[in-house]
């Protein structure tokens, strides 16, 4: 009868702590809300490339956004940090047909 008492109180104290581990990794691991909103980020955008139109903007996990703009038959792409709205990257390409 002790070793059955042993071996359950083992087993629960493994399962609050797996669980507990598990709490702990979600919440270090959960998205974060960006600190730049869309229609921040969009605006942004559109300064670094005037008169362009706005294809997609999207926010990754890793903190960013990414906006694609179309002007003039060339696509701006632009990564921009949700934190600070700092500009990262911007390149640019021919647009495609289905652009």
């Amino acid at each position: 009868m002790n070793i059955t008492k042993k071996i359950v109180i083992a087993g629960a104290g493994a399962v609050v702590l797996l669980a507990g581990g598990g709490v702990a990794y979600a919440s270090v691991n959960a998205p974060v809300a960006p600190k730049v909103g869309v229609e921040q980020a969009i605006d942004i955008a559109k300064k670094q490339v005037p008169g362009a139109w706005v294809r997609s903007a999207d926010h990754d996990d890793d903190g960013t956004w990414d906006v694609e703009l179309i002007k003039d038959g060339t696509e701006h792409e632009l990564e921009l940090d949700a934190a600070s709205g700092k500009v990262l990257k911007n390149r640019t390409e021919k647009a495609d047909d289905d652009d």
